[in-house]
């Protein structure tokens, strides 16, 4: 059977019974306004490029590169762009990887002077909203050796915490008639090394 809360039993209860007062009121609205305030700082700073660069590959814009088979030189071209708010100094690019050692980031020059394969060499500032194009020059030492898995060319920025590492992915080339995806290095070291896959 169901009781039911008698007339006089609902005039005597408060009806703000449980309410937040005056100051509690003001105190969790400060609260929620410094909240506010900080995840907005923490936005912005992360859009800055302050904490971390802001520094990515456009996806509109066109590379190269170029294999010489005489040396066994691979050259690829690397555009980076400043997203962020403030310049970074980028002090360098690439590394070696499996079957690659890195040559610099810099025209292949001497016996390719006719290249057309160029670029901003380190050190330089990228200001924000700049687009740079570099090069990343490697000497295949072992073409088996060379990864067919995504091998993506650091991009190294002083800032104010230290230098900073930002990892560029370049996107697989399609190759054949069933457009095959192959990553970048591996496709230019069977230029280089006259492999052809099935």
């Amino acid at each position: 059977m169901t009781e039911w809360v008698s007339d006089d039993v609902w005039r005597r209860l408060d009806p703000r019974a449980g309410a937040l007062n005056r100051t509690q009121r003001r105190r969790l609205t400060w609260s929620a306004a410094a909240g506010a305030v900080v995840i907005a700082a923490a936005v912005l700073l992360d859009l800055s490029g302050l904490i971390h660069p802001r520094i990515t590959m456009p996806a509109d814009r066109a590379d190269g590169g170029a294999a010489y088979k005489d040396t066994q030189i691979i050259a690829r071209q690397i555009v980076v762009h400043n997203d962020g708010w403030t310049t970074v100094h980028v002090t360098g690019i690439g590394q070696d990887g499996p079957g690659l050692r890195l040559l610099g980031p810099a025209d292949p020059g001497g016996p390719n002077k006719n290249s057309e394969i160029a670029g901003a060499q380190p050190p330089f500032d990228l200001h924000p909203d700049q687009t740079v194009t570099m090069v990343v020059i490697y000497k295949i030492t072992d073409c088996a050796a060379v990864s067919s898995s995504p091998f993506a060319v650091p991009v190294r920025v002083d800032s104010l915490w230290g230098t900073q590492t930002v990892s560029i992915a370049l996107p697989p080339v399609y190759r054949g008639r069933s457009f095959t995806s192959i990553e970048w290095q591996r496709d230019m070291a069977n230029d280089v090394c006259g492999i052809h896959p099935a």
